[in-house]
């Protein structure tokens, strides 16, 4: 299976409408957003760029489905009320309405998760403890 990854997004909606034209056209089979999704250097104050990013995640999700999603630290840190680099408290709202307005697109199926698996493959925005992978994997697998 073709697995396109999309990576961390930072305010780049235009990397949604290029996973689009790839999936239309049967590049991959499935799609995995590893997220990051709000967050530029100098982009703090650009309320209408966080808007227009995840309105283009949204209808990437409604128009892929099936995409597995990764929280990311940037993500996170809006949900859990913690500074990150690039953090801002502008677009805070935005960025946590926008969220949840991601996560009520999903089918209930395919909630954004840590880790995503796709076949042998584990998806994540940042590493896996061994530990994880020790409580989630038959032994024969980690090797």
């Amino acid at each position: 299976m073709k697995v396109l990854v999309i990576p961390d997004v930072h305010l780049k909606p235009w990397m949604f409408e290029q996973a689009a034209v790839l999936m239309r056209a049967k590049q991959a089979d499935r799609a995995v957003c590893l997220m990051d999704i709000p967050d530029d250097w100098g982009k703090e104050y650009d309320i209408a760029l966080y808007e227009q990013t995840y309105d283009a995640a949204i209808d990437f999700a409604k128009e892929f489905p099936e995409t597995a999603w990764c929280y990311g630290n940037h993500d996170l840190s809006y949900l859990w009320h913690r500074l990150e680099s690039g953090y801002s408290s502008m677009a805070a709202y935005t960025v946590q309405r926008k969220l949840l307005d991601l996560r009520d697109t999903l089918p209930e199926n395919n909630p954004i998760c840590y880790v995503q698996k796709i076949d042998n493959v584990l998806f994540s925005h940042a590493g896996v403890l061994d530990l994880f992978c020790r409580e989630r994997c038959t032994e024969s697998k980690i090797s």
